[in-house]
């Protein structure tokens, strides 16, 4: 049912800024051991990354804001982990 995928999408857009804010926290963790060990280059690229997925999230909160419902998130759970 149509009403059901644009739910689900309304879910996901918040599971996916979720995921996205998790990783940037971790990519500017790496970014700080890099730094500490003088590695100027790849501690750079880690936060020129961790730019590019919050410009991503950005752009999923913008869509979420155009959604024409609001996520049922109760009980929801989406069974995947990415903190390895």
């Amino acid at each position: 049912m149509v009403e059901d995928e644009i739910k689900k999408l309304a879910v996901l857009l918040n599971h996916w800024i979720k995921h996205n804010d998790d990783h940037i926290k971790e990519y500017m963790k790496w970014a700080d051991v890099a730094d500490r060990h003088g590695l100027k280059e790849v501690a750079h690229n880690l936060k020129a990354a961790a730019e590019f997925i919050n410009r991503s999230s950005e752009q999923f909160s913008t869509a979420r804001k155009e959604m024409p419902v609001s996520p049922e998130e109760e009980g929801h759970e989406h069974g995947h982990d990415h903190h390895h």
